[in-house]
């Protein structure tokens, strides 16, 4: 069989493979509350034939949980990927084309089933790495590694909670669209992020100050966010330190007031004023490559 027709059956068969994936998307990509666990474990000899594809079908009619169609995922989305790195070798554009626009749709049904990846034998980090290395193979990435962005010329570390020496001082070197490095302000995690208030970007002065502090502000006034960044008469009585707020537990029945982060405030015995986190577990899949 020569190689564009051995290409060829490939594409049909993992279009195949995939209209089945798609199938379980429609299930169970949307929150559902009556979801039947399958009879029968995922394999995980990594073949797929015709008759595993079938069985596959039967699975789909059974209602298998996105935990376990995540083992499936991760193995479609290897063989696309390999026949996608096969296509690039033989300059074959066409195959490539549909070989990637399906890869990037198993990803996305990948990042919203993520919670059964530890079955599969990979973690996020591995994906991201895998998924950096079929952009880049594809032109649609600058650079092979995912923890790398291009600014002037070249890969560079990517530094989202480090001053990067490439950009101006206080600010970090993200990824921006495209592969495209960005310079932004440095963001905060762990206990940092529950304690201090991040910077933000100034446009008058072109850098990055803390909020709740005077910054790029006139005498007076403190920088704040509120849906953009912006300058407000500091409430009386709230030092511009960077490290109090003016806030409420409930507006409904108690009165801002300006309060130290990590104190206790207003709140009951045992419990400390902190901000807000968002969920650690989704923090790496929101790194999605466009």
């Amino acid at each position: 069989m020569n190689k564009i027709a051995k290409t060829s059956n490939q594409l049909f068969f993992i279009q195949n493979m995939f209209l089945v994936v798609l199938f379980f998307c429609g299930l169970f990509c949307a929150s559902h509350t009556n979801t039947i666990r399958a009879k029968r474990q995922i394999p995980n000899d990594g073949n797929f034939t015709g008759d595993k594809l079938k069985d596959w079908q039967v699975r789909v009619a059974d209602q298998t949980t996105c935990e376990e169609d995540t083992v499936l995922l991760v193995k479609i989305l290897k063989s696309l990927g390999a026949s996608l790195t096969e296509s690039v070798k033989l300059s074959e554009q066409e195959y490539t084309d549909n070989y990637l626009s399906e890869i990037k749709e198993v990803w996305q049904c990948l990042v919203v089933n993520h919670k059964g990846l530890a079955n599969s034998g990979e973690s996020p980090e591995s994906l991201r790495a895998y998924m950096a290395n079929i952009f880049y193979l594809t032109n649609e990435r600058h650079c092979k590694s995912p923890d790398e962005t291009f600014l002037n010329g070249q890969c560079l570390p990517i530094s989202t909670e480090n001053w990067s020496e490439h950009c101006p001082e206080h600010m970090g070197l993200y990824d921006g669209p495209d592969n495209e490095g960005i310079c932004d302000c440095l963001e905060l995690s762990g206990e940092k992020a529950k304690f201090e208030l991040p910077q933000i970007f100034s446009d008058s002065t072109g850098s990055c100050h803390p909020q709740n502090t005077r910054g790029p502000c006139e005498d007076g006034q403190w920088f704040v966010m509120k849906n953009t960044a912006q300058c407000e008469t500091v409430p009386e009585g709230c030092p511009t330190d960077g490290h109090h707020v003016y806030w409420s537990p409930d507006e409904t029945s108690v009165a801002k007031q300006c309060w130290e982060i990590g104190t206790r405030g207003p709140c009951e015995d045992g419990k400390l004023i902190h901000l807000e986190q968002d969920k650690e577990e989704l923090k790496i899949w929101v790194r999605i490559f466009k």
